[in-house]
């Protein structure tokens, strides 16, 4: 019997055969990529995220005080996946799959670009998403933090997982029974409540993605019930994720976000301020509203490396261009015609959320990095503002292919500091210590230091005198108090842990608290990370 034809595949499977692919793909390419880079040794990796989930995970929160400086607060839950994949795979694996975990981004903005383009064929949609979703990976600040441990790229997951449970489904939410709409949103919210609860910057993305619904073209009763039912579920994703933290914050010090808001709260733990980094705030009202001209070609005023990247400063003229357009009835294809480049309740809500997100952060915050789920949405968000233009639709095209094509050959990613890779991720050779049971060890000056802890043997507590929380001279600080305790009911040996250049401003603080350090009597500890370290030999100054 012959056998039929062979027919080749629609176009349709195809296309869903090449999402598939990408979706696969794309997360295990940008793995690669993160190894090109090279290993994260960023200053925030040795202050605070390898150290806090150590101490999370063995036990020592209340061992130690103040080893990682004011972010010792932090909430630790996001630090423990990296610390446990660094901690037990060889040091190049664990980043493939760190930066792998990362490159989840690119797939959840595919999904969201596929659901809301209306452009051209679908396989050639599936061809504009994958395109958009690598350009969303390359920004100036994404592409700078592949592999790293700031997690503006991993709480961004809960970002745009929460934006495609909510545009993949749209028209149920518009229009659909209203059970199954509040249900999704309500999952929607607890994406975005757990990156809020895992790092709190990210409240600016739960208000926005929020606040968004009211623009939708439903009831009003609608709008404010998916609002609800959305901010219901942020409540409970900031409760899941950090919620345990809060509690423990709340117990111990008396403020749940301990010690920001403390002007509030006012622990007697603290001083009684906001704790807010006023350093990257603009120098006036008027470059606050101008702010991405100021920024964009002096990256130095919203991060601490230099890099560049247009999208934002883009985004900044073109939606309210677009947006005033349409409101003069110049743009009438956001109402009424067919041409738009992606659908006209998506783009209204994606642009709007973006729009409270940024005018959120300007007024909290004004550090690039918080922004980075913005920068990995932008090129979807161009595409849409150029739809939006009063221009046919090929001319939107032209438009926003050419902003896309500015934008990304502009670039130059940040680097917060990378070095060779390592077969461990965390490399500290601490010498012999006499007697560890009975012995403190101080830790002097205020650079990043607390990943060698660590290697040190565990029974040994570590106690800071000198941090961006504390010093041996602040005032109004109760902490205060509690750590001239701790050293005071010491009876055994001290040490103290510094760089080597902050030896000398480490013992002149040790010698308020009464304690001398012998410079004369000190060992270098080698680390993979940074620079040497310095441990010296602590007595008590005689009391007359």
């Amino acid at each position: 019997m012959p056998l039929p034809p062979f027919a080749p595949p629609s176009s349709g499977r195809r296309a869903r055969r090449a999402s598939a692919a990408f979706l696969l793909l794309a997360p295990l390419l940008y793995g690669l990529l993160g190894l090109a880079l090279g290993m994260d040794a960023n200053w925030d990796l040795r202050n605070y995220h390898w150290y806090n989930a150590y101490a999370l995970l063995t036990g020592r929160l209340g061992q130690d005080m103040l080893p990682a400086q004011m972010p010792s607060f932090y909430n630790p839950l996001l630090d423990v996946p990296f610390f446990l994949l660094a901690n037990h795979l060889p040091a190049p694996v664990a980043g493939f799959v760190w930066s792998a975990l990362q490159g989840l981004n690119l797939s959840l903005l595919f999904l969201i670009a596929r659901a809301t383009l209306r452009i051209g064929t679908e396989g050639q949609r599936v061809a504009i998403a994958a395109g958009l979703a690598v350009m969303g990976g390359l920004g100036g600040g994404t592409l700078g933090l592949l592999g790293t441990t700031f997690h503006d790229n991993m709480v961004s997951l809960g970002v745009l997982g929460a934006l495609a449970v909510v545009l993949c489904g749209l028209p149920r939410l518009i229009g659909g029974r209203a059970r199954g709409a509040f249900l999704r949103v309500g999952a929607a919210g607890l994406m975005a409540g757990a990156a809020m609860g895992l790092k709190n910057p990210s409240v600016i993305y739960a208000v926005g993605l929020c606040l968004a619904f009211l623009v939708l073209p439903t009831r009003p009763w609608r709008w404010l019930w998916l609002s609800f039912f959305f901010g219901v579920g942020v409540l409970g994703g900031l409760a899941l994720f950090g919620g345990f933290w809060m509690a423990h914050l709340w117990h111990d010090y008396g403020n749940p976000v301990f010690p920001h808001m403390n002007h509030i709260f006012k622990s007697p733990f603290a001083a009684i301020s906001d704790y807010v980094n006023v350093g990257f705030f603009p120098a006036s009202t008027l470059e606050r509203i101008l702010f991405p001209f100021f920024f964009t070609f002096a990256p130095l005023k919203v991060g601490e490396v230099a890099f560049l990247d247009l999208r934002i400063l883009v985004l900044f003229v073109l939606v309210p261009v677009a947006a005033a357009l349409a409101l003069l009835g110049k743009g009438s294809r956001l109402q009424h015609g067919p041409a738009t480049l992606a659908d006209r309740a998506a783009t209204r809500y994606l642009l709007t959320a973006m729009a409270v997100m940024y005018a959120l952060w300007v007024v909290m915050f004004c550090i690039y990095r918080y922004l980075v789920p913005l920068e990995i949405l932008a090129p979807l968000a161009i595409v849409m503002a150029a739809g939006l233009l009063p221009v046919p639709r090929r001319g939107a095209v032209v438009v926003a292919a050419v902003l896309l094509l500015l934008v990304q050959a502009t670039v130059r990613p940040a680097d917060w500091g990378r070095v060779a890779w390592s077969d461990r991720w965390v490399e500290a050779e601490v010498p012999p210590i006499e007697d560890p049971d009975h012995t403190m060890v101080l830790m002097g000056g205020y650079w990043a230091i607390s990943h060698v802890i660590p290697a040190f043997p565990p029974r040994i507590p570590f106690v800071r005198i000198q941090s961006n929380f504390l010093q041996p001279d602040s005032v109004g600080n109760g902490y205060l108090a509690l750590l001239k305790d701790k050293v005071g009911a010491h009876h055994g040996r001290f040490l103290m842990l510094s760089t080597i250049p902050d030896t000398a401003g480490a013992a002149e603080a040790a010698l308020l608290l009464g304690l001398r350090v012998d410079q004369g009597a000190c060992r270098v500890i080698p680390n993979n990370l940074g620079e040497p370290l310095n441990l010296c030999s602590v007595e008590r100054v005689p009391v007359d």
